[in-house]
């Protein structure tokens, strides 16, 4: 490690290269003249709490930064190309974490905090590590990291000898004894025996929680009669309200450094680096939610499931990447939705559906990681691994894993493969770019590919209902999540996409799968209406794919979900076709899957595809 530049005698860290950190001053000149500049001394840094900060934890407001005086602390920000290179995260997701992390760094040393910014190829454990024993720092403050892969790291480092004081997240609502209280312990041998919930309902933690802060309730009881609204939150959108047009953040000369840095270090990743235009600064971060609270709450709710090719936002806030960054606390906003509720402001079905989602589901798909190891603990039939996986590095000795019983793979990183449904298809070029001519499909992939985001309904009922009726891999499918949208870590991917997504758990989190024919596509957006395909025809030239591929799925799966309460009127419904007609609807699904593996991948992606790490030098 070499001090650059010196400044005052500051302290501004770099590691060297290892043919990697490739022309550093020229990507970061203008972040390193300001960062460095205000830099603690060597003088100075003996003296200072050190305290370090998850790269998702970009927070004052709680925490240690909210506690200790800015004076004496001394804040460690590690950047690290090591993890950005673990998977082929979209750009966007690069640009909006780094971006964010640098112009935190300059705010906290506005307000009187040292900061000592590390870019480094190491992991931010060894990173840390090297740090605290370079510097003799004291043992470093850290809130506990919300992804398993962070505190696998902070654990390897400790026992190496890095010196940590952990400390709870104050940026969660809840606590694992919440979780605990309402479920009991998780318990993966025995998963029917007495005292022990199968079925992980996000709605009796949402109640429990709902109780516990008194949030949206009155007496006890919650307002409006009911806890939940979202049976009046289904309405497709027509053209009207109108949207609202949102604000904009244009880059930055500091984001433009990193739109350079990342397309010079990580040019090989997915996505567009274009049109960036997300807030990374505390007060854009706070001007997007003021605008979705005026805005676009107001008229959020009874449209949150909607679906449109010409307003792909829709009244979503896109908060979700800024949440999960720690730039806008989840205590906040459920207090900012509540008081507008009780001005007047938003409607009852609106306000309580958003603080759902924080409150609720965000907080359960915490703990529900957590209990099950990152739904390692599963017990259910497991996919076989393949060495060539996008998002898993290459494994020194990795059978396959067919049962639940077989011993677990030997790098704790690799991925759980749980696939009760079977499901193992690799997951075609569609999800990489290549043209389906599934309108539906093509359509969210490429808002993907440029945006890195799209809304939770799409996610749900067109990326992942196609995977799910198609059987394409559960695993893989996660790990395009992850590294394709901007809000993606792995507390909260694994969950939703091997959980609620595709019923790769076999119901622990979702009462039945989220599937459905074209209908649903149909009636909920206007794709439908642009297609080549029509979604009133099952079979035969021109029909919808998707209601061939539900009939089929049903089929398919019968054995196991035959006997699910909430698919008995399904199931009777095909039982009752002709042989003839389950010919033909067997036929037009077959081709449907033909049809998208024998897709090309694009130029570029089949490496991102098969390849792990950055690319050759």
């Amino acid at each position: 490690m070499f001090s650059f530049p010196p400044r005052q005698n500051g302290y501004f860290s770099l590691s060297p290269s290892h043919g990697r950190l490739r022309h550093t001053r020229y990507s970061m000149s203008f972040f390193l003249d300001q960062i460095s500049a205000l830099a603690p001394t060597a003088e100075e840094i003996p003296r200072l709490r050190p305290v370090y900060l998850p790269y998702d934890r970009f927070t004052d407001r709680v925490g240690p930064l909210a506690s200790l005086a800015p004076q004496e602390t001394l804040l460690l920000i590690v950047e690290s190309t090591a993890k950005a290179h673990r998977r082929p995260y979209h750009k966007k997701k690069l640009i909006l974490l780094i971006s964010n992390m640098r112009h935190f760094a300059l705010e906290q040393a506005a307000r009187g905090v040292r900061v000592l910014y590390h870019l480094s190829p190491l992991s931010h454990g060894q990173a840390l590590r090297q740090l605290q024993s370079e510097l003799r720092l004291a043992p470093i403050l850290v809130p506990e990291p919300a992804e398993r892969e962070l505190r696998l790291d902070m654990a390897t480092a400790e026992r190496q000898g890095l010196q940590l004081e952990m400390i709870p997240d104050a940026t969660w609502l809840s606590l694992p004894e919440d979780f605990l209280a309402v479920y009991g312990p998780f318990c993966p041998s025995e998963p029917h025996a007495a005292g022990h919930t199968r079925n992980y309902v996000m709605d009796r933690f949402y109640r429990f929680m709902r109780r516990k802060t008194c949030i949206l309730m009155e007496a006890g009881k919650p307002v409006g009669g009911q806890f939940s609204f979202d049976v009046d939150n289904r309405k497709p959108w027509r053209g009207q309200p109108r949207v609202p047009t949102p604000p904009q953040f244009p880059p930055d000369a500091i984001t433009r450094e990193v739109i350079d840095w990342v397309e010079l270090q990580y040019g090989h990743h997915i996505g567009s680096s274009e049109n960036f235009d997300l807030p990374v600064t505390q007060a854009d971060c706070d001007r997007l939610w003021s605008f979705a609270l005026e805005h676009l709450l107001p008229i959020f709710g009874p449209y949150e499931d909607a679906m449109r090719d010409d307003e792909l936002r829709l009244f979503h806030s896109k908060a979700s990447p800024l949440i999960n960054l720690g730039r806008l606390l989840p205590a906040h906003l459920i207090a900012d939705v509540a008081a507008a509720w009780c001005a007047g402001r938003i409607p009852l079905s609106s306000a309580e559906g958003f603080i759902r989602q924080l409150l609720g589901w965000r907080e359960f798909l915490r703990h529900l990681h957590r209990e099950t190891d990152g739904y390692r603990l599963v017990s259910v039939p497991q996919e076989p691994s393949r060495k060539t996986h996008a998002a898993d590095p290459p494994p020194d000795n990795d059978p396959p894993l067919d049962n639940p019983a077989d011993p677990p793979l030997s790098d704790p990183l690799i991925g759980a493969r749980p696939s009760a449904l079977g499901a193992v298809r690799p997951l075609p070029a569609a999800y990489w770019g290549a043209t389906s001519g599934l309108h539906c499909l093509d359509t969210v992939v490429r808002q993907v590919l440029d945006e890195g985001w799209s809304h939770h309904i799409t996610r749900l009922m067109v990326l992942s209902n196609l995977a799910t009726l198609c059987g394409f891999s559960p695993r893989e499918l996660t790990d395009w999540f992850w590294i394709a949208y901007i809000d993606a870590y792995d507390w909260v991917v694994e969950p939703n996409v091997l959980g609620m997504a595709t019923y790769a758990d076999g119901g622990l989190t979702a009462t039945k799968p989220y599937v459905s024919g074209a209908a649903y596509i149909h009636r909920m957006s206007n794709y439908c209406g642009h297609c080549q395909f029509n979604p009133k025809q099952s079979t035969g030239p021109g029909s919808c794919p998707f209601t061939a591929l539900y009939w089929t799925f049903l089929e398919r799966n019968e054995s196991i979900l035959a006997s699910n309460p909430r698919l008995l009127m399904p199931y009777k419904t095909l039982r009752r076709k002709s042989e003839s007609e389950l010919v033909q609807l067997r036929a037009r699904a077959q081709q449907a899957v033909d049809e998208l593996e024998l897709l090309d991948m694009p130029h570029r992606s089949q490496d991102l595809f098969t390849r792990p790490g950055p690319p050759s030098e």
